[in-house]
């Protein structure tokens, strides 16, 4: 990648990749004060904390109160949980509080929307007090992926957004597919998403227009992350092993950014996510193709992460795909143009490459964390394309 073009990527990547809010310390002359609460609204105003930045003074409490549901407070940076506090994602009219004991800067951010959708906040607290000792937050024993979500200008015809994802093992998972519109804090939403999802013979097995219409409303509610717009669309189903695609499009032709979601609701089963992908039309400026996708665990997961143009069988396939990883705070971990130039016998053991010589794949050890893959084309130029991620077995 030429030095250039990674400078403006990587810019571009800082506005909508989550990044933790670090604010100077605002001295205060000592005073004899009552201990204070400042309450914080969650998702007033779409997937926002409001205010998102916060001064107090120790001893001082942060009163989260929750307009819209299926959001949490979580101390820390998307993917990377500090343990100071977390919330567990509550409801509208739920509340959580925190009294903060020691002096210093404290991101945080939510848990289904931090990575994706830039969903954080900040606490600055000034005075002197011992830094409390963080408590780590249980985590399953093994690395696994547990939950896609892609960000894409939806359109028409073939260039819907189109998710994918593959549940290997032996028993039924239960998994939330969501489409999300006009709760995106980004110009120009999908006004009123549409949702199916189709098996691996692409039958359509479940649809949903307008989430609360579904027959199990109660059952989305009861995941604790509904879409926060009765607009936005779910569907909540038991899935055996197959491969699966969930196809997100505009109500009567509508466009506009939209973004598929699916969850792994049962981590400890005997079942999980194997692999992710998401299919779309790769435009220019902030309109390329972002894939995020969240590890989880107590193990590292070694994970192949492909970016798919000129073999898939559509028209207006993009011709040389290029390849970014970038970790929680929007740092480029791995790039890649041509997946022969870098790895090549390691891609190849895989026994998954790119079948074309143009495609991009990186492979990598990955901790538990979120991620996202960013992919555009050489000299910006446009047209479909894939992007992939496979949590290889150990």
């Amino acid at each position: 990648m030429r030095p250039l073009e990674a400078e403006k990527i990587s810019n571009r990547a800082a506005r909508y990749l989550t990044r933790a809010i670090l604010l100077g310390a605002i001295v205060f002359y000592p005073a004899l004060t009552r201990a204070t609460t400042v309450e914080v609204l969650v998702a007033n105003n779409g997937l926002t904390f409001s205010p998102s930045n916060v001064n107090i003074q120790v001893g001082d409490t942060v009163k989260w109160t929750w307009v819209g549901s299926g959001h949490s407070t979580t101390s820390g940076t998307p993917g990377s949980p500090d343990g100071n506090w977390n919330s567990g994602i509550l409801s509208s009219g739920q509340t959580f509080s925190h009294t903060f004991d020691a002096a210093g800067t404290f991101p945080y951010y939510c848990m289904p929307h931090g990575a994706c959708c830039n969903m954080i906040g900040s606490v600055a607290v000034t005075g002197a007090s011992p830094t409390p000792t963080p408590t780590p937050s249980a985590t399953p024993a093994t690395g696994t992926l547990a939950n896609i979500s892609t960000r894409l200008a939806v359109e028409t015809g073939d260039n819907v957004l189109i998710g994918g994802f593959i549940i290997t093992g032996v028993d039924p998972i239960s998994v939330l597919v969501r489409a999300i519109g006009p709760s995106l804090p980004v110009t120009g939403p999908l006004a009123d998403p549409t949702l199916e999802l189709h098996d691996g013979t692409g039958a359509t097995i479940a649809s949903n227009n307008d989430w609360m219409d579904a027959p199990n409303e109660q059952e989305i509610i009861d995941t604790t992350i509904p879409p926060a717009d009765p607009s936005e669309s779910a569907i909540l189903m038991d899935l055996p092993p197959d491969s699966y695609t969930a196809i997100v499009s505009g109500m009567n032709s509508g466009t506009g950014v939209g973004l598929v979601e699916a969850y792994d609701l049962a981590l400890s089963a005997n079942s999980r996510l194997a692999n992710i992908s998401t299919r779309g039309l790769v435009q220019t400026g902030d309109d390329i193709l972002i894939g995020g996708f969240i590890i989880v665990g107590g193990t590292a997961q070694e994970v192949l992460v492909r970016a798919i143009g000129p073999s898939l069988p559509v028209d207006g396939a993009l011709a040389d795909p290029m390849l970014e990883l970038h970790d929680q705070n929007g740092a480029i971990i791995a790039s890649n143009d041509d997946w022969r130039s870098d790895q090549e016998a390691e891609i190849i053991a895989t026994t998954i490459p790119p079948t074309e010589d143009a495609e991009s794949a990186i492979l990598m050890t990955l901790s538990a964390d979120s991620y996202t893959a960013i992919v555009r084309g050489k000299n910006d130029t446009t047209g479909v394309a894939l992007v992939e991620a496979y949590g290889l077995a150990p």
